[in-house]
């Protein structure tokens, strides 16, 4: 019996202060939802190892992660990557 792929989980991660667009783009598979106080961004990952591996990421450019949420998917999410 074959195992089907679990779907990605959508996190949205707040971080402290602005993000620059330098950053964003080297980071990549994110969409930026807010950009004030905080910056807040949505990505795609698998697990809980991608989310960590994911804010691993985020501390090597000096930023300040201040809140991470797991969202529900959207219907649409079910067949994506």
């Amino acid at each position: 019996m074959t195992q089907q792929p679990q779907p990605r989980q959508v996190f949205e991660i707040r971080i402290s202060g602005a993000v620059p667009d330098a950053v964003i783009a080297e980071v990549g598979g994110i969409e930026v939802v807010n950009r004030e106080l905080l910056t807040a961004v949505r990505t795609r990952l698998r697990d809980q190892a991608d989310l960590h591996g994911f804010l691993a990421t985020l501390r090597t450019y000096g930023l300040e992660v201040v809140e991470v949420r797991r969202l529900a998917p959207a219907a649409d999410d079910a067949d994506a990557p």
